[in-house]
């Protein structure tokens, strides 16, 4: 047993697992797993962009995969270019348990940094809303950038309380996340650090902040609409105990139960009804090949509904102008342009809300700006396209010594003029412009490497 560990969380640990308590600690001497969920919007290849590494299927979640501790993961032009999101296995399970249909409206409301987000835009394909929500400012800035990465196109992200939220989307959403702010417990073999800051106050803390968000999220909540309530914590007054106390408190709220082949474990010492623990699922280190989670979902029965105003989208003639001759030389695609936010044009999602009074990161893709008459590409512009809708790119496979030289910021030799995008097997990396034999580098600088 890791000397890290606080003795209240051992004692905790051993009155809710019993005899299931020794494996448990035993699993702690195991490294943790690695692993990553492929992003089917790029329609990335694993195998042709690291034939070398062996990855194998996380049993709850078709598109995740463990990879050997030899993989750098983090570190590939793939990553950059959005192919894939490194997450922990365990952390799929929430989204995957939601059952996602393309065309729904989905909120993400304590998104950060962004996996089960951009696991939310996956399952939609591209129809439908994300609204991804982020009280932190900080953080709030990373989810916006992993959404770019993953190149979302009908996302909006928005930076604020929950409570700010409840009334102007009531009973708006089809499906909503509530992966809940947590005592992190689930985490401590892979987050030393996360266990040092644990102490034995955490936990209720917590469970009265979560019980804050679900009260916002039930509100917003479509009648008919399901919520899928997770945490990354053992305890049960952050799990069981909250699920039974919202159930007491929400009388239009039910247990929608998940089916999960995980194996459960046993539990003693839960102030919970059985029907609660049933309604639930667990993935512990001991029993399955991922971290410590918590999952319930829930229905909602009947409701208040209000109409939520719809975007009213915006022209400017000299933008569309230039961006429709942009389209026109370099594109098979022409979006649509019809939000503007200071110099920038976006192409916001069919189903986008108005924005009015809203703290805003992102909505749908930021096009790019005029300079001069002339339309001048964002780099979330290409990290949203995929290769059959650009003309012109060069595309070097993962590890070629070009992409390296494009990520440090460098020119590359080019045969055509214009805008181009510069690939790795086939997954747009960034945007350069050519000119007599030279592509000039539009990699944003605070994206370049150091060689």
């Amino acid at each position: 047993m890791e000397e890290y560990l606080d003795q209240t969380f051992k004692d905790n640990i051993s009155s809710l697992l019993g005899d299931g308590a020794d494996a448990f600690f035993a699993s702690y001497a195991k490294p943790p797993v690695r692993s990553l969920r492929v992003n089917t919007l790029k329609r990335a290849d694993l195998g042709a962009l690291f034939p070398d590494v062996d990855f194998t299927p996380v049993p709850w979640c078709g598109d995740a995969f463990y990879y050997p501790d030899s993989f750098s993961a983090g570190k590939t032009a793939a990553h950059l270019a959005g192919a894939y999101y490194v997450q922990e296995a365990s952390a799929t399970f929430p989204v995957t348990a939601l059952e996602i249909c393309p065309g729904e409206k989905v909120l993400d409301l304590c998104a950060a940094p962004g996996g089960k987000s951009t696991q939310i835009a996956a399952a939609l394909k591209g129809e439908g809303l994300l609204v991804a929500n982020e009280i932190i400012p900080s953080r709030a800035a990373v989810l916006s950038q992993n959404i770019e990465r993953l190149g979302v196109k009908n996302a909006i992200v928005l930076n604020h309380d929950p409570r700010d939220l409840e009334d102007r989307f009531c009973g708006w959403f089809d499906k909503i996340l509530v992966d809940a702010p947590c005592s992190g417990e689930g985490m401590f073999r892979k987050s030393p650090d996360a266990a040092r800051e644990w102490t034995p106050d955490s936990p209720a803390a917590c469970a009265a902040r979560q019980a804050e968000i679900l009260n916002s999220a039930f509100k917003m909540l479509k009648p008919g609409g399901v919520l899928v309530y997770s945490t990354c914590t053992l305890n049960a007054k952050e799990n069981e105990e909250t699920v039974a106390r919202v159930l007491d408190a929400h009388a239009n709220i039910q247990l929608y139960p998940i089916k999960a082949q995980i194996p459960q474990p046993k539990l003693l010492g839960v102030n919970a009804s059985d029907a609660v623990i049933e309604g639930t699922v667990r993935i512990m280190p001991h029993l399955a090949d991922g971290e410590g989670h918590f999952c319930a979902r829930f229905l909602k029965t009947d409701g208040e509904v209000v109409r939520v105003k719809p975007l009213r989208r915006a022209k400017n003639g000299a933008f569309d102008k230039a961006f429709t001759k942009f389209c026109a030389q370099y594109l098979n695609v022409r979006p649509s342009a019809d939000l503007f936010f200071g110099e920038y044009g976006y192409s916001a999602p069919p189903d986008c809300p108005d924005l009015d009074r809203l703290r805003v990161l992102r909505a749908g893709v930021q096009l790019g700006r005029l300079v001069k008459d002339r339309f001048e590409p964002s780099h979330s512009f290409a990290l949203a396209l995929t290769s059959d809708e650009i003309k012109n790119s060069l595309s070097f496979d993962e590890g070629a010594k070009e992409l390296t030289a494009y990520l440090c910021g460098e020119t590359l030799p080019c045969a055509f003029d214009g805008w181009a995008t510069v690939c790795v097997n086939g997954l747009p990396l960034g945007w350069g412009k050519a000119s007599n034999g030279v592509l000039k580098n539009h990699i944003p600088k605070g994206l370049r490497i150091n060689r």
